[in-house]
C-alpha cells in the first residue's frame, strides 16, 4: 500500500475553495489503492469538521480516521499533573480535549497546562491569563507555530502568531505538537503501514517532518505558502500543485 500524508490548507483547498484538479486527484490516489492522512496543524476545525469538509468540496468521502490535526497531538503530550487545561483556542482543541477526558478551565490560577491555537476570535484578556497561567508555572503547549495560513485574500495571521504573543507576555517558551515536531510525526506513524509520501505547502513543517523520517519522500507543491523562487526549498520535489504530485507519486511507484 501507498502511504500519503498529505496536507490540507494551500494544497487541497484556500478556504472554502478547492484547487484545481483536487477532486480528480484525490480519486486516482483512492484508485490506486493509496492510504491518504490528512494531516494539518490547523487547530479550528476537529478531525470531522475537517473530514467533513474536504468531502464536500471535493466530492470523496473521506471520515475523522482519515485527518490528523495538531490538537490530536497535542493532547496526547497531555499528562494528569497538567490539568486542568486553559485553550486559547476553538472547538478543534476543546472537543478533542472532551472526547479525551481531559479537565478544562477558564480560571488561569487553577490551570496547570495552557494550550494554544489557531482561533479569530482571540482578545486581550486571553492572552493576559494564558500569560498569568503561565508564570505561576503552568506548562505551555503550542499547537503549531506557523505564523500564517494561505487564504483566497492572502496569508493571514496563524497560530505562531498568537503564541507569540503569549510567550512575550509570560516570557514562557512552549512545546509544540504539529508538524514538524515528535508528537505530530509519533502520532501519524500510528495510523501508517510504512514509509509515506509527503505532499505540503511548507518546507519549515511538511518538508521537515518529511525529512526526519527515514524513508519518507517530500513533496513541495507552490499553490499555498511556498512560491516558486523562494528561497530555502530543501525537498526531494517541487511541483506546482497536487495534481502534478499525484502525476509523480504514481509514475515513481509505477517504475519500481
Amino acid at each position: 500500500m501507498i502511504d500519503v500524508v498529505c496536507d490540507l490548507d494551500g494544497v487541497v483547498y484556500l478556504g472554502d475553495t478547492v484547487l484545481d484538479g483536487v477532486p480528480d486527484a484525490l480519486r486516482r490516489l483512492r484508485d490506486a489503492g493509496a492510504r491518504i492522512l490528512f494531516v494539518t496543524n490547523n487547530a479550528a476545525k476537529t478531525p470531522g469538521q475537517v473530514a467533513e469538509k474536504v468531502s464536500r468540496l471535493t466530492g470523496v468521502a473521506y471520515d475523522p480516521a482519515d485527518v490528523c490535526t495538531s490538537p490530536e497531538a497535542a493532547e496526547g503530550m497531555l499528562r494528569d499533573v497538567d490539568l486542568p487545561v486553559y485553550v486559547v483556542g476553538d472547538v478543534g482543541i476543546t472537543e478533542v480535549l472532551s472526547r479525551a477526558g481531559r479537565d478544562q478551565t477558564r480560571d488561569p490560577g487553577e490551570a496547570r497546562s495552557v494550550m494554544v491555537g489557531l482561533t479569530t476570535g482571540l482578545d486581550y484578556r486571553q492572552i493576559a491569563e494564558a500569560a498569568t497561567a503561565l508564570r505561576n508555572g503552568a506548562r505551555f503547549i503550542a499547537t503549531n507555530l506557523d505564523p500564517t495560513y494561505p487564504t483566497t485574500a492572502g496569508p493571514l495571521p496563524g497560530a505562531g502568531a498568537i503564541v507569540a504573543a503569549i510567550e512575550v507576555a509570560s516570557g514562557v517558551e512552549p512545546e509544540v505538537a504539529g508538524k514538524p515536531y515528535s508528537p505530530m510525526r509519533d502520532l501519524v506513524k500510528t495510523r501508517l503501514s510504512g514509509p509515506a509520501w509527503v505532499i505540503g505547502d511548507r518546507v519549515d513543517t511538511d518538508m521537515a517532518m518529511a525529512h526526519d523520517e527515514p524513508g519518507w519522500v517530500s513533496v513541495l507543491v507552490l499553490s499555498g505558502a511556498t512560491r516558486n523562487g523562494q528561497a530555502g526549498i530543501d525537498a526531494d520535489h517541487v511541483v506546482a500543485d497536487l495534481p502534478a504530485a499525484v502525476d509523480l507519486l504514481l509514475g515513481e511507484v509505477g517504475r519500481r
